[in-house]
């Protein structure tokens, strides 16, 4: 499986640009767990594989990690109140000032109750090189079902709060698709996952950069 086109891509200051994806570097996992993903499974993954979590065994397969798209379903011998998850934890370049994700939710396909309601959320985290998280971004649609048209993809995009004193070490997230009430099912695709922003290089690339700009200045004054 790869997901070369789940992305990070930066756009540095300084004109310095950076940019890298998501890679599967491993293969992921599609587990049943009780606890779903929290975010201390997310610090001990490895960096840039996926990760999805079904609450029983008679769930699976609704969670998928396709080539760029993560498919999240539901279906109605979910408990209420219980959900599939899909993790994944990654890096960002140091000297991050300010950072968005985005990304494409599509619905795809539902069955069984006219009125069955699940929720959609999503949460970014930032650990310290402890382990401790904090939640630095979150995303949520309640009532999946009737807030989304079967078939036309919604683009989704929201800031990450970045603690300029926090010291952090690496990042995750966490998708969560939740069974609110009734008996059914529905899926949707999660696609074009991208994390954005604007960091401050290090100070010894933006002394080269200084010299190099004042060597092209001083050629153009040869000249």
């Amino acid at each position: 499986m790869s997901f070369s086109r789940l992305g990070i891509v930066f756009s540095i200051k300084c004109c310095l640009v950076f940019s890298g994806s998501f890679s599967n570097r491993g293969r992921a996992q599609n587990t049943v767990s009780l606890d779903g993903i929290t975010p201390q499974d997310i610090f001990g993954y490895e960096t840039d594989v996926w990760h999805g979590t079904i609450t029983k065994s008679a769930l699976s397969g609704q969670v998928s990690l396709n080539d760029g798209s993560l498919g999240l379903q539901l279906g109605g011998v979910a408990d209420v109140g219980k959900g599939n998850f899909a993790g994944l934890k990654f890096d960002m370049p140091s000297g991050v000032e300010s950072a968005k994700m985005s990304f494409t939710i599509t619905y795809t396909s539902a069955w069984g109750a006219a009125n069955f309601n699940c929720d959609y959320t999503c949460n970014v985290y930032g650990f310290t090189a402890e382990g401790t998280s904090t939640v630095i971004g979150t995303w949520s649609l309640q009532n999946a079902k009737a807030s989304l048209t079967q078939n036309e993809p919604v683009d989704v995009s929201f800031d990450l709060q970045l603690d300029p004193d926090a010291n952090y070490s690496s990042f995750g997230l966490i998708f969560n698709n939740t069974r609110v009430a009734n008996a059914g099912g529905m899926g949707c695709e999660i696609s074009n996952i991208l994390i954005s922003g604007g960091a401050v290089p290090e100070p010894a690339t933006a002394s080269l950069g200084l010299l190099g700009l004042g060597a092209l200045l001083l050629r153009r004054r040869r000249n």
